[in-house]
């Protein structure tokens, strides 16, 4: 079968379409053709788009990669395929097949969802494509029969990841986001991305968990061979290690530091920690072998905000961790939420002394924006939080939680808002001056990156829609 896999505009280019390029390479590694159609690197006009899927006619199947932010483009470039080719299938995977497979069906011309794990499922899929009858045999989809959605039992998780072919770096323009990735931008380290782990044992309240609670990992050396392979193509110094809980495996990661020792593997990387997993011999062995930076979601410094969250850590372990990272010699980052249930100006209080005893240096947070497939997304609606119906709703998530949506707490909406403006204004003021022009410099690399990625009419666009966007929903 000739697949055409698409991947929509993403809010930046600073981690490419891994997900996809690993279904791509399963697709490819079991006789299937596959081509790549990447929106957040080509940006078509709308006549540009309408030339593009014209020639739509040589694919038996058109696959769409999206997080729930991506719901309004899936539903508008579906209705552009099918109005040329209605009997062509469109399938969607991703994190928005969690979210929310059946309001998708039912709104837009999506014909199959393909949750949650995605290789073996595709790659079954496509092998029945012209046979719809068969869908109902398929595990882990939804799809649409006769104007009925129906859901098959869940596919079982993949137990090998060193099974895995690497991902289809050739379908991709690796350049294009190399020199958006954060590690270029801030330190001109060129950057490759390889997945470790799958699934997070965690039950963070705001989290959909694309990959559940069950956690897959690979080997050290399958991990590390993957990394040299990506370098001995694109001649990167510095690897992301893309996982929602790498440190969830303590064994594993201390293989995996040891083996890049042992190997002489000379190059640096980043992870996502979790604060509950800090120990120094730990972070000084993986300083040793080459991490320079590990990323925390501490989202709050209020325990009460933190409990309510249900993050199951405390305030003393983000403060432990920070600690001990940076004494690794090791960065620390971390983003922080805004406006979560029970958030008040004494909760506010809490996160802001903390970021400035720990010198974090954050300046922005972010809207606390409950997402469909969340516990917090079930709270919202049955404490009749979410004023529109869903497929409305969805339709605003597009902003990336960096507008105000929807409010948790119990002040009026132009509190909440002004006192997010007013937080914020009190944490730029926190900066020295190192840091005020780290800072500087780090918004004009982005604002240089954005400009290659959109041009600088789509920048300045961008821009306007961001501020008066967000006026809108005040």
């Amino acid at each position: 079968m000739k697949v055409l896999l698409v991947y929509p505009p993403a809010r930046d280019a600073s981690v490419f379409p891994l997900g996809l390029a690993y279904i791509a390479s399963y697709l490819r590694k079991n006789g299937h053709e596959v081509e790549l159609l990447d929106f957040t690197v080509r940006q078509l006009s709308g006549a540009e788009l309408s030339a593009e899927i014209k020639q739509f006619n040589k694919y038996d199947c058109i696959g769409i990669s999206a997080i729930i932010t991506a719901y309004n483009f899936v539903k508008e470039f579906s209705k552009h395929v099918k109005s040329h080719f209605p009997n062509l299938p469109v399938v969607v995977g991703n994190a928005i097949s969690i979210a929310c497979p059946a309001t998708l069906l039912k709104n837009s011309d999506v014909d199959i969802v393909v949750a949650d794990e995605g290789e073996l499922t595709a790659s079954e899929l496509i092998n029945s494509i012209k046979e719809p009858g068969k869908f109902k045999y398929i595990k882990g989809i939804w799809y649409k029969e006769n104007g009925q959605i129906h859901q098959t039992p869940p596919r079982e998780r993949i137990k090998n990841l060193d099974s895995l072919p690497y991902p289809s770096w050739n379908l991709i323009d690796m350049p294009f986001y190399m020199k958006h990735a954060g590690a270029y931008l801030e330190r001109g380290l060129r950057t490759g991305w390889v997945s470790p782990v799958r699934g997070c044992p965690f039950s963070c309240g705001f989290c959909s968990r694309p990959f559940a609670q069950t956690i897959t990992y690979r080997s050290p050396n399958s991990i590390i061979d993957e990394i040299l392979e990506f370098k001995r193509i694109y001649n990167n110094t510095h690897v992301k290690l893309v996982a929602d809980e790498f440190m969830v495996n303590i064994d594993m990661v201390k293989n995996f530091a040891k083996s890049l020792l042992e190997r002489k593997i000379k190059i640096t990387w980043e992870a996502n920690g979790r604060v509950n997993f800090a120990d120094i011999d730990l972070f000084r062995l993986m300083r040793k072998s080459g991490c320079i930076s590990l990323s925390y979601g501490i989202e709050s410094g209020s325990q009460k905000i933190l409990n309510n969250m249900n993050k199951m850590a405390t305030v003393e372990q983000s403060r432990k961790a920070i600690e001990l990272t940076r004494k690794a010699g090791i960065t620390a980052r971390t983003p922080f939420m805004f406006g979560y249930i029970g958030e008040d100006k004494a909760t506010i209080a809490d996160t802001v002394n903390f970021i400035k005893q720990a010198k974090l240096g954050v300046t922005r947070l972010f809207f606390t924006t409950p997402y469909p497939g969340t516990a917090l997304y079930n709270w919202a609606l049955q404490n009749n939080r979410i004023k529109y119906e869903e497929d409305v709703y969805l339709s605003l998530l597009g902003n990336n939680a960096e507008k105000f949506l929807v409010n948790l707490t119990d002040m009026p909406d132009e509190e909440l808002v002004r006192l997010k403006a007013e937080t914020e204004s009190e944490l730029r003021k926190l900066l020295g001056l190192k840091m005020k022009i780290k800072y500087g410099l780090k918004r004009i690399n982005y604002i240089k990156a954005k400009i290659s990625q959109l041009g600088v009419a789509g920048t300045f666009k961008k821009a306007v829609n961001k501020l008066f966007g967000f006026k809108k929903h005040v």
